[in-house]
């Protein structure tokens, strides 16, 4: 039987970790900030020179896209945790897991407040 529930089982962290570390947080994560960024040219007509993928600039785009990157950073973020918590391996990968997370959620900040 398949499980309908894969979003509720990721946020309660009962995703295995590499998956929710790994296809969620950077897989899935990489192809939503690349469809806000095409999002944000062809709707906003926001200038194409920042779209170059190695600068990803995230001061210029419309509000309505930071609130959206904000969000799903966050809830991105508390599913991996969770499933962080629950992990029964090695000590180091949880740990390291925590820092990285931490250091997205951090870095929120120098998108909304510049």
């Amino acid at each position: 039987m398949i499980n309908t529930n894969i979003i509720k089982d990721f946020f309660e962290g009962k995703i295995k970790l590499w998956k929710s570390y790994w296809l969620v947080g950077e897989l899935l994560n990489g192809i939503v900030l690349l469809i806000i960024f095409n999002l944000e040219i062809y709707f906003f007509n926001t200038d194409s020179s920042f779209s170059q993928i190695p600068f990803l600039d995230f001061t210029n785009l419309a509000l309505i896209s930071k609130i959206f990157i904000f969000i799903w950073t966050i809830l991105i973020s508390i599913g991996i945790w969770r499933s962080a918590e629950n992990y029964k391996g090695n000590m180091i990968w949880i740990t390291i897991t925590f820092i990285i997370i931490a250091y997205r959620c951090y870095s929120l900040r120098l998108m909304l407040f510049i």
